[in-house]
């Protein structure tokens, strides 16, 4: 299986809409992404003892793929409709990693 993260890395005088970002924003992926092999949509809202400072992961979306190569095309067909709500929540840019993710137990 296959993790794609999402990060959103802080940077002074940035803005994040978590309320946006974790119902309109999942919601639309989820929409998305499904028919091109989505298996699971996770978001993350980092909790912080302070004001968040310059570098720090604030928020990340978690999506599971059966294969590289399905998360890759998925991307690849419907990516920057994604990108174009970004706007819609923060002035960050996401930052994205994909993971092998092994199963245990």
């Amino acid at each position: 299986m296959l993790r794609v993260i999402g990060f959103y890395r802080w940077s002074d005088d940035a803005s994040f809409d978590h309320e946006y970002y974790n119902s309109k924003h999942m919601h639309l992926t989820h929409e998305l992404l499904t028919p091109y092999g989505l298996i699971r949509l996770e978001s993350d809202r980092y909790l912080l003892s302070a004001a968040p400072v310059k570098g720090q992961i604030i928020a990340a979306s978690n999506a599971y793929f059966p294969s590289i190569s399905t998360a890759q095309a998925a991307l690849s067909a419907v990516g920057h409709l994604l990108m174009e709500d970004v706007k819609n929540y923060t002035t960050l840019k996401p930052e994205l990693h994909f993971v092998d993710v092994f199963e245990h137990g």
